[in-house]
């Protein structure tokens, strides 16, 4: 892959530090713009041209890095996280979303911007049956999808306007970190339950923190403009085969516990509840055609490894 100079919104969050990694290790230089000074020290330390500030922030000065860009890969969240999640919450990210779109969009120069990564979800897809779907298959937001239809679904104007956006849709991104951390390690290092749905059986289509940075990356180089990627690994699991994986790499009995809706969404809110919900079987077939091969094709492979990094990054979670 050719160098490039790589404009990253979203650097310091949990995939995108990854991209990141990856992108300075392949040897691109890269502006990264992150919220706080203190990622910002951290960042300009490994050689990152960091900028302090918010896509919210119309005005700010990361607009003149966005305009020098070969390549944007655009991870931004709004801050929506940090307390229960509620709909309310979810539907203020919805809005500051689109603003956060509308004002990155804005400032990119598509004369010099070859590509733009726009980092969405596979929620927006949501139920998909016990069919192996691509991303020609009618979206059926759930969980967060809902909240991401509206940003997802005014793409296609701003590729119309000559944009050169290419959507990237990870699955359930698994690491030694964010939510797998919160909700699976944690749980099972004390020794508590992994929560579920009761009922029947859901897949999913997991991928690990680390092919999906590479992916992302990658289709900088490789994405065709308009076209959208599932990055997923190549084998959809039950949504709970990811603990049992997890329990059996810490060495430990790990145990789930299966709620119905009504409790599991007064534990966890109703967003995350219905993200347990849905059954989503996906195929990376697409994504696969460009080029890209996975380090981890399966949790089976991925996630023992996510474990052991955990241990590493955590020395106090070794239970040995």
């Amino acid at each position: 892959m050719p160098a490039q100079k790589i404009f990253i919104a979203g650097a310091s969050g949990f995939v995108g530090t990854y991209v990141l990694r990856a992108a300075l290790a392949a040897g691109h230089e890269v502006d990264a713009l992150t919220r706080s000074k203190i990622h910002a020290a951290a960042l300009r330390a490994q050689g990152v041209n960091a900028i302090v500030g918010d896509l919210l922030d119309s005005e700010g000065a990361w607009r003149e890095a966005l305009r020098n860009a070969d390549a944007v890969v655009h991870l931004a969240q709004p801050q929506t996280f940090g307390g229960r999640l509620t709909k309310a919450r979810a539907t203020q990210y919805c809005v500051l979303r689109l603003d956060m779109d509308r004002a990155l969009f804005a400032a990119i120069d598509p004369a010099r911007t070859r590509r733009i990564i726009y980092v969405a979800g596979t929620s927006y897809y949501g139920e998909c049956g016990s069919e192996i779907c691509d991303e020609n298959a009618v979206p059926h937001p759930r969980g967060w999808g809902p909240y991401l239809a509206p940003a997802i679904e005014a793409l296609p104007g701003y590729i119309a306007r000559g944009l050169p956006i290419v959507a990237a849709f990870p699955g359930w991104v698994y690491g030694p970190g964010s939510w797998f951390a919160q909700y699976v390690l944690e749980p099972l290092r004390d020794g508590k339950p992994v929560y579920g749905l009761r009922g029947r059986t859901r897949y999913t289509s997991p991928v690990h923190v680390q092919d999906c940075a590479r992916a992302i990356l990658h289709l900088t180089s490789n994405g065709e403009i308009g076209s959208r990627y599932f990055v997923v690994d190549d084998a959809p699991v039950p949504g709970e085969r990811l603990a049992e994986i997890a329990a059996d790499a810490l060495g430990v009995t790990g145990h789930g516990r299966k709620l119905p809706f009504i409790l599991l969404e007064l534990l966890v809110g109703p967003v995350i509840a219905e993200s347990l919900a849905y059954e989503n079987r996906l195929s990376n077939h697409r994504l696969k055609s460009t080029g890209f091969s996975f380090e981890f094709p399966s949790c089976e492979q991925g996630i023992p490894h996510a474990v052991k990094a955990w241990l590493q990054e955590n020395p106090a979670h070794n239970l040995k």
